[in-house]
């Protein structure tokens, strides 16, 4: 089953230089319902019933709902934008608030930025707000969703002054919380190749440019590389507008209200590559990703990492919003969200008004974390191992064929889901944290599964890091690339990693030949560990190699396991080289294993990846968990308080909607800091559960959990 989950992210000021001072708990505890204005029960007809939302909200546990100002058309008064056709003097946003702020619910409204508007408003309501696709023409026309079609709208049009007066009006005149807007996003749903013919944009930037026109052709092929650099040149001015929008938003909004202001930035690249002055703006932003519990774990770890809280969607949004077909599969992954640090969002949640029989799958837990608040507000997740999110391939190397994918994106998700399946504490960590030395420094082990780029600050700073005691691990063809996507003949961080690329020829290049095959993978090679390697101590045997890098290992590394060939075992290439550096270990493994290990989820290799990972730590995880790999573990902490948070996933959708099998005889290990006692254990959902203390590990059995399980432990 896929799914797809958007996340909002509230920045902490000290990681991206926000300069909200406000109190981040109640995003970090929300429970939220989105309703937004683009489907039912504002689209094809407005049905929306806010007393009858705020009841299903205070039922199902719910604490704070996204209410949309804007969608195909305008839902309150008082606006330079057409309303909704049956909406008359009625004002959804005042209908909100009035059903929700007495049942102690929180009201955040959804501001459309940039986003398209319908037709009869951008083509005969208000005309001047429209993008021109050509020269004397009209807006890009398409259908979304139900009811009428859209058009694109442009910033250098009165639309701008119209979208600043209804961001005033909402925040002097409403009882808001909090103000979410769509990304910031230049050129949102324009046509290639992304230019506006508006008298604001051409004489815009006629002036800016010094006379410059915007091209025009029909075909984008009939664009001359002069003009294409005018058109690079109009979209800088033009982003340039955008921000200086943005910038009058954020000074609008603080002059009434120090509330947070949210914002769309799509997804986990957008957090390197956006303007730094959208994160400067912003208090938090909407976070998009999706796909499997995994992904969900790694992208709420991935934000917390940075310092930033989440929402991320539960349930997708699709093109059924008058049903709510959910079951497990929600409880899970509310449940994932809340174990790795983040708060639920639900979307399309209109249809629980009506159908009750499907509330369970989320007024349960949303009752739970209700019960429990206290165990997830200003929690964070504990700091062990650091595993870096990259899916950025070097534009000058394509991703090998074969059967499974040897991207940076496998390599780095399979490097977190190795540790998660194995029941190591780890983060998803963004490749930002790398500039952040206060940040690095309070994970014991960092690892690079791939990452082809560094900067060299940054890799100075990975230095400093190891140099005062963190471990590094490192594969395949980390720091192998440049900045333009260049192979370099070395590896940037070779004085870490103690090897250097080696070109095969003779009898090596003959054999690599020789054991390759179509199927894009190694024939018949692999990665045999050494007698006085880890690996031999915990009984792993050869390993199936994946793809990989040819090196020598150079002065002051130990090869620790070699490239072998299956017949005869003979050794052709170091596969596993180990190196000391100041304080801390540095473990390079030559291959690829972890975007194999992506794919197949071979048990074998994420043993032997953990053995690597545990080697370059130098100190064993805070805490050991005894269960089948459906069983994931997170541990979190605040103050003097840890919570352990298991989860139950099996992987089957069909089981996920209606029955997951309980997990039996789970058993964690948790290591208890040297000075310290343990006070008191408790169990949320309320489960049986033995414990015992033998020294400084506490040891907690539980006979049988279902979809989750929480142990609180408080210290002194």
């Amino acid at each position: 089953m896929m799914r797809y989950c958007c996340m909002i992210v509230s920045l902490i000021p000290a990681v991206l230089g926000t300069a909200w001072a406000g109190d981040l708990t109640w995003i970090q505890t929300a429970r939220v319902f989105l309703i937004d204005a683009y489907q039912p029960p504002f689209a094809p007809e407005l049905e929306y019933d806010a007393e009858a939302l705020a009841r299903t909200m205070s039922e199902m546990h719910a604490n704070t709902v996204r209410i949309a100002t804007m969608g195909k058309y305008a839902t309150i008064q008082g606006v330079r934008f057409s309303t909704f056709p049956a909406l008359g003097k009625r004002d959804v946003l005042a209908e909100t608030i009035a059903a929700a702020k007495p049942r102690g619910i929180r009201v955040v409204p959804y501001i459309s930025t940039g986003h398209k508007l319908a037709w009869s408003v951008v083509t005969r309501d208000y005309p001047e707000y429209a993008q021109r696709t050509r020269p004397g023409g009209g807006p890009s026309r398409d259908h979304m969703f139900v009811g009428e079609d859209h058009g694109t709208v442009c910033w250098n049009t009165p639309y701008r002054q119209a979208f600043l007066d209804l961001v005033e009006h909402v925040v002097r005149d409403y009882d808001v919380d909090g103000l979410y807007f769509d990304t910031w996003r230049a050129f949102y749903f324009w046509p290639d190749p992304q230019l506006c013919y508006c008298d604001g944009c051409q004489n815009g930037f006629r002036q800016a440019s010094g006379g410059k026109g915007i091209p025009w052709h029909e075909s984008l092929s009939d664009y001359t590389a002069e003009e294409l650099r005018t058109i690079a040149e109009y979209h800088h001015w033009y982003k340039e507008q955008l921000i200086a929008t943005l910038q009058e938003v954020r000074r609008i909004v603080k002059s009434h209200k120090d509330i947070p202001l949210i914002c769309n930035i799509g997804h986990a690249r957008r957090m390197a590559d956006d303007d730094p002055r959208i994160f400067r703006a912003m208090d938090a932003f909407l976070y998009e990703r999706g796909h499997s519990l995994l992904e969900r774990a790694e992208g709420v770890s991935l934000a917390r990492a940075a310092g930033l809280g989440v929402w991320p969607y539960v349930g997708v949004y699709n093109n059924w919003p008058r049903v709510i077909p959910n079951g497990l599969d929600y409880q899970q992954e509310i449940f994932a969200t809340v174990a790795f640090g983040g708060a639920p969002i639900v979307a399309q949640p209109y249809g629980y008004v009506t159908d009750r029989a499907n509330r369970r799958w989320v007024s349960f837990p949303f009752s739970v974390l209700q019960e429990h608040e206290r165990e997830f507000a200003g929690f964070e997740n504990v700091h062990y191992a650091a595993v870096v999110y990259s899916d950025r391939n070097p534009t000058g190397r394509a991703p090998e064929a074969g059967f499974w994918p040897t991207d940076v994106r496998a390599s780095t998700l399979g490097a977190f889901a190795a540790c998660l399946y194995g029941h190591v504490q780890v983060s998803s960590i963004p490749e930002l944290v790398l500039d952040q030395p206060e940040i690095l420094k309070r994970y014991r082990v960092l690892y690079l599964a791939g990452v082809p780029t560094l900067t060299p600050q940054r890799i100075k700073n990975i230095e400093h890091f190891v140099e005062n005691g963190g471990g590094l691990l490192a594969s395949c063809a980390t720091s192998l690339y440049g900045p333009s996507g260049e192979r370099l003949e070395q590896f940037a961080m070779e004085d870490l990693l103690r090897v250097r690329p080696v070109r095969p020829d003779g009898a090596l290049a003959e054999t690599l030949r020789s054991y390759r095959c179509m199927i894009g993978g190694p024939n018949d090679l692999y990665l045999l560990p050494r007698a006085d390697s880890r690996a031999t101590e915990t009984s792993i045997p050869m390993i199936p190699l994946w793809h990989f890098e040819s090196v020598e290992c150079l002065a002051g590394g130990t090869v620790r396991a070699d490239i072998v060939t299956g017949d005869g075992h003979k050794p052709i290439l170091p596969g596993v080289v180990v190196s000391r550096h100041g304080k801390g270990r540095v473990v390079y493994l030559a291959s690829s294993l972890e975007s194999l290990y992506s794919s197949t989820r071979q048990s074998l290799l994420g043993r032997y990846l953990r053995t690597l990972l545990e080697e370059a730590a130098a100190v064993p995880p805070p805490y050991r968990v005894v269960a089948p790999p459906s069983v994931i573990a997170n541990l979190t902490q605040n103050g003097d308080r840890r919570v352990m948070h298991l989860l139950n996933w099996t992987g089957d959708a069909e089981n996920e909607a209606n029955y997951l099998p309980p997990a039996e005889n789970v058993a964690v290990y948790l290591t208890i800091p040297d000075g310290m006692k343990v006070r008191q254990v408790t169990a949320f959902p309320e489960s049986s559960f033995h414990q015992t203390q033998p020294g400084q590990e506490l040891e907690i059995r539980i006979p049988r959990m279902d979809a989750y399980q929480a142990i609180a432990v408080e210290l002194e």
